[in-house]
């Protein structure tokens, strides 16, 4: 990350006021301070290592739909009698994103279910996680192709729901 002279001097005078509101972090603070006012360029990108890439409206709006997709799948498999194997299906809960390739994506539906309340009736546990362990973009997408083409998108039944599964 390149700066110049002039954001350096923005940055390290808001690091000093951050030194001094909040004494436990000082120290951080500091360090960050330093490299800013001695110029070590190659630890510039330490200071925001924790700030995650933006994610596009298209993104976002992407995984709104997934989201929208399996809240229709989750009420449709609440109506199947109980014994319905469709309720076992792999996919018949939210699976999530890949923690590990899709962080992004698992970091932003947590965001959006969790912390803004959204889709409850996708949340698996007190504070799920999402993370699938695999990557699903693609498989989420080719669902999304098969709900898009349903006469209807919500109040699905047993065959639309299955559809959707793959089964």
């Amino acid at each position: 990350m390149e700066l110049t002279k002039k954001e350096r001097l923005s940055f390290i005078y808001q690091l000093r006021i951050l030194e001094a509101l909040y004494p436990d972090d000082a120290d951080h603070y500091a360090k960050n301070r330093t490299a800013l006012e001695e110029g070590y360029t190659y630890h510039y990108d330490w200071m925001v290592e924790h700030l995650y890439d933006e994610l596009s409206e298209e993104q976002c709006r992407e995984v709104i739909d997934i989201l929208d997709m399996f809240s229709e799948i989750a009420w449709g498999i609440e109506k199947l009698d109980k014994g319905d194997k469709l309720r076992e299906h792999q996919m018949a809960r939210f699976p999530g994103f890949d923690g590990n390739n899709e962080t992004h994506l698992m970091a932003y539906v947590r965001y959006f279910v969790v912390e803004l309340n959204r889709f409850e009736i996708l949340k698996h546990d007190e504070y799920p996680y999402f993370n699938s362990h695999c990557p699903m973009l693609d498989t989420y997408r080719e669902m999304l192709v098969r709900w898009r083409g349903l006469d209807r998108q919500h109040n699905l039944g047993r065959k639309q729901i299955a559809a959707l599964l793959g089964d």
